[in-house]
């Protein structure tokens, strides 16, 4: 089951990173993309809205975690019917969190080729895309994100598909029956 969730992972950045590619010439791409976030909040806080009063009715007068769903789920509301109605306020703010998940996914990377590869060795080139990422990230959260949209859209595609590229790479040398076979 690993296995098929780390494919799963893997192809998923993939093709993330595609869509991001095709994508970045779009001017509005950071506030399509903060509509989505908002949207993805405001479906869920009102389907969790909407159950929480439904078994606080059945409750009648206890305390519930019904209440503390309601509080939650108001927020969730709140903050993505926020991100519908002024995506350009959000605009800069997903652009520096696209930075720091690119710097917190070359670490991972980093870790995982460098710890959770054990036993195998793999070579330094391994090491080429993450640390490029973890630059493109600190490039990314030291920049004036507002002026170039369009190069963090592609900056991220761009590391998202190698990274899920490297990350096959990654498997192929570490595989079990790969170093049987060789042996």
């Amino acid at each position: 089951m690993k296995t098929a969730n780390n494919w799963l992972t893997t192809i998923i950045v993939f093709v993330v990173g595609v869509l991001l590619i095709v994508w970045h010439g779009r001017l509005d791409v950071l506030q399509w993309i903060v509509m989505a976030v908002g949207l993805m909040l405001v479906i869920p806080g009102a389907y969790s809205f909407i159950s929480a009063i439904a078994r606080r009715s059945h409750a009648q007068g206890e305390y519930s975690a019904a209440s503390s769903t309601i509080v939650a789920s108001l927020g969730a509301l709140a903050l993505g019917i926020w991100m519908l109605v002024t995506p350009a306020f959000f605009v800069g703010l997903l652009a520096y969190i696209f930075g720091a998940i690119l710097v917190l996914y070359g670490i991972f990377h980093i870790v995982v080729i460098r710890f959770w590869s054990s036993p195998y060795v793999l070579p330094w080139w391994f090491y080429v895309i993450p640390v490029l990422m973890i630059v493109a990230g600190v490039v990314i959260l030291c920049s004036s994100v507002r002026d170039m949209d369009s190069a963090v859209v592609l900056v991220m595609g761009i590391s998202l598909v190698a990274s899920s590229i490297n990350s096959v790479l990654e498997h192929v040398s570490t595989h079990p029956s790969r170093t049987r076979d060789a042996a």
